[in-house]
This record gives structure tokens, C-alpha cells and sequence, in this order.
């Protein structure tokens, strides 16, 4: 009876000595397949930041040759410079295009018949009722526009208004208003007053 016991404990033993070496066998193999996909992930990686450092390299022949975090920095030094020298480009020409920011600035002209005329830039994105709103926030200070100019490109829109405040306005008061009531509409903001007065658009 001694005997049989010891001999079916030496058959479990065998069975999970057996069992065990499998279970290690397919760890390994989990682990090493595991290993092997990480490493082609690992090497596609780098193949494409060498693909686009090279690319980099085309456009800016003078960038440094081996250094990497150095290409980088130089190619975005680089960008920053393009993109500053294309604004100033675009300040000095005549293009009447819309900035990317936006933008309410007030500048005095000449008093016409003793009335008060101010040129409004605006800059915003663009919406159906654009027109409307810039005609209320006028119309808030009982302004009248004399001239506009407006044109949309990529959904922003640049507008310029010559605006003529009456006799009994004027005043830094009623500009201050009205420059308010602009940042109001640029900023999508309830004007608290309506208008149907449309403004003409002329495109630039």
C-alpha cells in the first residue's frame, strides 16, 4: 500500500515538473515574441525620424549634418524666422487679407464738418452675422460708416471702416465706447442693443 502512494506522488510530481517546464516554455517564447515586436517597432520608429530629419535636411542645406536634437532645434529656429519675415512681408505690401489673431484697433483721421472720423480695424473669424453686429456696435455711439472694406479669406474676416460720430460726439468717451462694443462683436459677446442696418461689403 506504502509503495503504491509513493509511486502515484512520484507520477504528480512528474506530471507537474512536466506541467511547469511547459508553462516556462511558452513565458520564454511569449517574452521573446513580445521582444521581436517591440524591436521592429523600435526600428520603424527610427526610420521615420531618419526619413524626416533627411527631408529636413533638403529644405535646410545648412542645417548640421549628424547632431539630432540640433537639426531640430536649428529647423524650428529656422521656421520662426520664415514665418516672422512672411508677416512682415504681408504688413508691407498691399494685401488687404485677414491676420490670424484677432484684432480691434482704433486709429483718428481728419474732423470732417466738425465731426469727429475714426478708422476701426477689425479682425475675427468670419460668421453670417458679422455684418449686423458691427453695424449695431456703430450705431451704439450713433456713428455712420463712410467708407468699408472687408474681405474673408480661410474663414477670418478683415474689416476696415471709416466711421463718422456726430457733432455732440466724439469724445474719448464715445470712442472708448465704441471700441468696447467692437471687442464685443470680435469676441462674439452680446451687444446688448439691435440693429437691422446691414453694412455693404467690398472685397478687397
Amino acid at each position: 500500500m506504502l509503495s503504491s502512494l509513493q509511486g502515484c506522488n512520484g507520477f504528480l510530481q512528474l506530471v507537474d515538473h512536466q506541467k511547469n517546464e511547459k508553462s516556462n516554455t511558452t513565458k520564454k517564447s511569449k517574452s521573446k515574441d513580445a521582444a521581436v515586436t517591440h524591436a521592429v517597432a523600435e526600428r520603424k520608429r527610427r526610420e521615420r525620424i531618419n526619413s524626416h530629419l533627411h527631408t529636413l535636411k533638403k529644405l535646410f542645406p545648412y542645417l548640421p549634418k549628424k547632431d539630432k536634437p540640433r537639426v531640430l532645434t536649428e529647423a524650428v529656429t529656422q521656421l520662426k524666422e520664415l514665418r516672422k519675415n512672411v508677416a512682415q512681408q504681408l504688413e508691407l505690401s498691399s494685401l488687404f487679407i485677414p491676420s490670424e489673431n484677432d484684432v480691434v484697433i482704433i486709429n483718428y483721421c481728419d474732423n470732417i464738418n466738425e465731426e469727429r472720423t475714426i478708422k476701426a480695424t477689425i479682425c475675427c473669424e468670419d460668421r453670417p452675422s458679422l455684418n449686423r453686429d458691427l453695424s449695431s456696435a456703430i450705431r451704439s455711439v450713433q456713428g455712420r460708416v463712410i467708407k468699408a472694406e472687408m474681405a474673408t479669406v480661410g474663414g477670418r474676416t478683415k474689416a476696415e471702416l471709416v466711421v463718422v460720430l456726430g457733432k455732440a460726439n466724439g469724445g474719448e468717451k464715445d470712442i472708448g465706447q465704441l471700441k468696447r462694443a467692437l471687442k464685443a462683436v470680435v469676441e462674439k459677446r452680446d451687444l446688448g442693443f439691435g440693429s437691422n442696418v446691414m453694412l455693404g461689403r467690398r472685397f478687397g
